[in-house]
């Protein structure tokens, strides 16, 4: 499919010099000021596609939508120019004019140049009005005409938007004329795009809208699609990490941030970690999920098979853990066993982070227990070991984490909304 080239920009020197100004701090964190300045460049350059394209976005961001659609359409919108029609939709959408803006996403959807946010848009639209079943239409619409040759990312979201529709649908008991192994049939007529990357980017591009969990059976399906079709993504380190993101957007989307949530999600950023991740520091707060584990047994079960049907992969990762803590008699040498002698090898650094965030007692508790030799750690009586307790080992990491800063667990959102919430 050909993609837009560059189109002309009627802007003179001075607009240009506004438009930068307009960018650059003290001007670019004032909003006003910010539409003063492209205001001006309109007026200097109300021929330029750019300059009608920033003042309308700056008009949306203040609540303005009125005056954003205003400024579009009196921009020669040519057939060519999908990205000021897409444009244009958003502004339809945001004032609710919905027949205008259906009409817009498919004008753009039916254009030379289709790209991935113009599908999410166009998608997520649909979805908060409801138009489930011609969405499903315009996406394999889309889909047919990129699959052949494939456009790799524009493809992507259109499956997983449809997969999205399909969750919606599952969630609000509504019937869809596709079904949920649509993956399968789509590969049966497209062979040639069995690939992983293409179905990487399907799942990083699902994580990316909101889903509720009703989506996972679905989701399990497509999985194990996308596996028959490529074996070896059953142990790819890449294919792997993109479910965990996408059963931890689950988590963060319906906030359902418990105890076993958070171990699972930083038991997932320590196991997929690269090599710029903070290993020690991710380990250090594995550490702290599990303690946290056997504080929640000491007061009684846990209900596991929930999180088991919502987020399939992520217990998988702690499932032996969790298990083993629920079905033991002792809990304090279950914590000596699976928790502590997983420190024998700590380096320098995590020591020193077990310094900072234990107290004095925990931390030389820790230090004695973790140099007995491990083949004499039996001969340990429980009744009479020194090994500290929960009040000592364990100080809550959210006195040691600023409440406004990123998540540990590399959620991407402020630590109070993620894993800091007890």
């Amino acid at each position: 499919m050909a993609k837009r080239t560059d189109l002309p920009d009627k802007i003179s020197a001075n607009a240009i010099k506004l438009c930068n100004e307009s960018e650059v701090s003290p001007a670019g964190s004032d909003p006003v000021k910010v539409i003063e300045l492209l205001e001006k460049a309109h007026k200097d350059s109300p021929e330029s596609r750019s300059v009608a394209m920033k003042l309308a976005a700056a008009y949306s961001q203040t609540g303005s939508y009125g005056k954003a659609v205003k400024i579009l359409e009196s921009a020669d919108i040519s057939d060519e120019d999908t990205e000021l029609g897409h444009q244009l939709a958003n502004a339809y959408a945001d004032r609710k004019w919905n027949k205008k803006a259906v009409s817009r996403f498919h004008a753009c959807l039916d254009s030379n140049y289709i790209y991935p946010e113009l599908i999410q848009d166009y998608a997520e639209f649909m979805l908060d009005n409801q138009s489930n079943s011609l969405l499903a239409e315009q996406l394999i619409k889309t889909l047919e005409r990129i699959s052949s040759p494939l456009e790799k990312d524009s493809a992507a979201m259109c499956l997983a938007m449809l997969y999205s529709a399909l969750g919606d649908c599952a969630e609000n008991n509504i019937s869809l004329n596709i079904s949920d192994d649509f993956l399968a049939q789509y590969l049966d007529r497209y062979p040639e795009n069995r690939d992983k990357e293409f179905f990487i980017l399907t799942i990083n591009y699902l994580s990316s809208t909101p889903n509720s969990s009703s989506i996972i059976p679905i989701t399990n399906k497509m999985f194990k699609t996308m596996s028959d079709a490529v074996p070896s993504l059953s142990s790819d380190k890449d294919f792997l990490r993109e479910v965990a993101d996408f059963e931890i957007s689950l988590i963060l989307f319906e906030n359902d941030v418990t105890a076993l949530t958070a171990f699972a999600m930083r038991s997932a950023k320590l196991k997929f970690a690269g090599p710029s991740d903070d290993k020690d520091n991710l380990k250090y707060l594995v550490f702290d999920a599990k303690m946290s584990i056997v504080d929640l047994l000491r007061k009684g079960p846990v209900d596991t098979e929930s999180f088991r049907n919502r987020y399939p992969y992520l217990w998988t990762l702690i499932s032996d853990f969790v298990d083993g803590a629920s079905k033991t008699s002792d809990l304090r040498q279950f914590a000596r066993e699976n928790i502590y002698n997983d420190l024998r090898n700590a380096s320098p650094k995590l020591m020193k982070i077990f310094e900072k965030n234990l107290s004095s007692n925990g931390y030389q508790s820790l230090k004695k227990f973790i140099s007995i030799p491990e083949n004499q750690i039996h001969r340990t009586p429980a009744s009479s070991s020194k090994t500290a307790s929960r009040k000592n080992v364990h100080m809550a990491v959210s006195s040691k984490i600023a409440p406004n800063s990123p998540c540990p667990c590399g959620s991407g959102k402020k630590y109070k909304k993620c894993c800091g919430l007890k």
